[in-house]
């Protein structure tokens, strides 16, 4: 589990982008969903999609959603494909953001506020968590909340 907690001040992100292009931000502005993940891992295979649907419910230059891949690039770039994501995805080129980030499995999920500090964490699936995000940008937004898992989706699944 990465020892980063809640309160916690979210390090900066570093990677390429999925065209090749390098990536250097400190997260804060806006709301931040980061999800860390790496293809070969089935819990992540099941959290992207659910991300997606979280991604096109609530389209708001107010929260953004940034998929982290510890995989080379050609690899995240057939990976997004396939699971048709739209999300912005970053390559942890040398695991420089992982490392920073003190991951120890994937998928983990951070929710970042505005000012850059981490306001939840989540290691593996966890349906709950996951409508709380959806909750928590619906309120963000004032629009209404849209459920983004199933209810044939595990209620956890460890990564």
């Amino acid at each position: 589990m990465t020892t980063l907690r809640r309160g916690d001040r979210a390090p900066l992100l570093v990677g390429l982008t999925l065209d090749g292009q390098p990536y250097l931000e400190q997260p804060e502005g806006r709301l931040t969903v980061l999800v860390f993940f790496k293809e070969s891992c089935p819990t992540c295979r099941l959290i992207l999609p659910r991300l997606e649907n979280l991604h096109r419910a609530y389209p708001s230059s107010e929260w953004r959603l940034l998929g982290i891949g510890q995989d080379p690039l050609p690899i995240l770039q057939s990976f997004a494909q396939e699971l048709r994501l739209s999300f912005p995805i970053l390559a942890d080129h040398h695991f420089s953001s992982s490392a920073a980030y003190r991951l120890t499995h994937v998928p983990t999920t951070f929710v970042i506020d505005p000012q850059g500090q981490i306001l939840h964490v989540t290691v593996g699936f966890v349906r709950d968590d996951l409508e709380a995000i959806s909750q928590q940008i619906a309120r963000r937004l004032k629009v209404p909340f849209h459920p983004i898992a199933s209810d044939e989706d595990p209620p956890v699944r460890p990564g």
